[in-house]
């Protein structure tokens, strides 16, 4: 068995000189993820979600003509380099969220687009809003032979737990038990998640959903496959065989932009104990409720019972999100050491310090001890690291 860092949710921005995902940068192309991001930052997989757009598709079909990718046996598309791309489609059900299908091949990638393509507006630009339910993504999921996840679950926009339901089972019955998989979100973790009975027995994902560059593996997951390829994968997420995710690497729930209840009206964000439902200043029900009071609302447990095997789940910041690292800072990091995650993981120290500055190697030391000074994040604003007086 070999272990594996892999980013199942990124965003393209352009194929093929048109936009693909709106609100992403022009810049994230499949050839660049795969050739510079998942390099730069260490990434030996990643999934890009936006293959229900034909621009995409003809994108890849391009590479794999150029030699610049191949077909994996087992599915997935190797690039030369050795990263996997895994190709997935994220959908906007019309219960208003978000889930994720991974699909092995072109022939799969080519029976969902002709599936969607009389149920979205435009089939060109990713995660359209389609005239499916959740049920109904659930049986084509089984069609492709795909890989379904819901994504960012408990997000107040477009996640499962945070606009839709309290419980799984209360909505899709019987079909509930074919969801083996779910991706956490930036604003949430594992002992988040294990709070709630109904996801203790799923594999989770940390995942970065990029939308530029320089987001793409700011959380990932570290995985234990025989190899690289998609029925590995599968293999691994529904942990059989002996795969399986060792861990889990993602930002401090408190970091992530609808982590606590924020009020619309006096801009501010909660400190109050959670749930917080209204705005304990004005009184007013504008607020834009965070993870971290959805879940206090709907858990089963104060305390989270993690089932036997839980990945561990890490904290960690991108190191353009750390105190000190500016760009010149951060170029010397990339050009001194392998990769971003190597910087992260397992750089000495003393040679960080060398590198980037001791304020840099000591905001690292606090970052893998867990110790890292955070202001929370909410209502669309991200939190923020605060400098502290951690040594190394």
């Amino acid at each position: 068995m070999r272990r594996f860092y892999a980013d199942l949710h990124i965003h393209v921005g352009c194929a093929r000189g048109r936009a693909v995902k709106i609100t992403a940068s022009r810049q994230l192309t499949v050839y660049k993820i795969l050739y510079e991001d998942a390099p730069l930052k260490g990434l030996d997989i990643v999934g890009i979600v936006d293959v229900g757009s034909p621009l995409v598709s003809c994108e890849i079909e391009g590479l794999l003509a150029g030699g610049l990718l191949r077909e994996v046996r087992g599915g997935g598309f190797m690039a030369a380099n050795g990263v996997l791309l895994v190709a997935g489609c994220e959908i906007e059900t019309c219960e208003g969220i978000h889930i994720i299908i991974y699909l092995p091949d072109i022939m799969s990638i080519h029976r969902l687009q002709h599936y969607l393509l009389s149920r979205v507006t435009n089939l060109q630009l990713s995660t359209q809003a389609a005239r499916v339910s959740t049920l109904d993504l659930i049986n084509l999921n089984v069609l492709v032979g795909g890989i379904i996840c819901p994504a960012h679950v408990f997000t107040p926009h477009k996640g499962i737990y945070g606009c839709w339901t309290r419980c799984w089972k209360d909505v899709l019955g019987k079909q509930a038990a074919q969801i083996k998989v779910l991706e956490l979100g930036l604003s949430a973790d594992t002992d988040m998640a294990d709070c709630i009975a109904e996801t203790r027995q799923l594999t989770f994902l940390s995942n970065s959903d990029a939308h530029s560059s320089g987001n793409v593996g700011r959380e990932y997951n570290l995985l234990r496959m025989a190899g690289k390829n998609f029925e590995e994968l599968r293999l691994c997420l529904y942990k059989s065989a002996g795969r399986n995710v060792v861990a889990n690497f993602g930002m401090d729930p408190r970091l992530g932009k609808y982590h606590r209840t924020y009020c619309r009206h006096c801009r501010r964000i909660a400190a109050e104990e959670a749930p917080v439902r209204a705005c304990p200043v004005c009184g007013g029900n504008a607020v834009v409720m965070g993870v971290f009071d959805r879940v206090a609302e709907i858990r089963d447990s104060e305390q989270p019972i993690h089932p036997l095997g839980r990945p561990p789940y890490h904290y960690r910041v991108p190191l353009k999100d750390l105190p000190g690292v500016g760009p010149r800072t951060l170029e010397r990091l990339h050009k001194a050491f392998p990769s971003e995650m190597y910087v992260l993981e397992q750089a000495p120290l003393e040679r960080i310090a060398i590198v980037g500055g001791p304020t840099v190697a000591n905001m690292i030391c606090a970052m893998r001890k867990g110790r890292l000074r955070i202001k929370a994040g909410g209502g669309g604003y991200y939190g923020k690291v605060v400098k502290g007086d951690s040594h190394y």
